[in-house]
């Protein structure tokens, strides 16, 4: 049997693919929007998900970029 996940997964499942295939991505609330032809609201909330995830982090000018972990020896 095939499950469907959430829409709100299924997007985000979507972004996070194009943070991992394109490495220096930055985008804007805004630009989700339009790169995955999705309403603002529901861009906000994935890149604040894919945040919380500290998949990405929020810059002071509004984008979000992939965070990366450092490790230091």
């Amino acid at each position: 049997m095939i499950t469907l996940a959430e829409p709100t997964d299924l997007d985000a499942l979507r972004l996070r693919g194009e943070f991992l295939a394109l490495p220096g991505l930055k985008v804007t609330p805004a630009q989700t929007a339009r790169l995955l032809g999705i309403r603002l609201d529901h861009a906000v909330t994935i890149l604040t998900d894919l945040e919380r995830e500290r998949f990405l982090m929020h810059a002071d000018d509004g984008s979000y970029r992939r965070a990366h972990l450092c490790v230091v020896i």
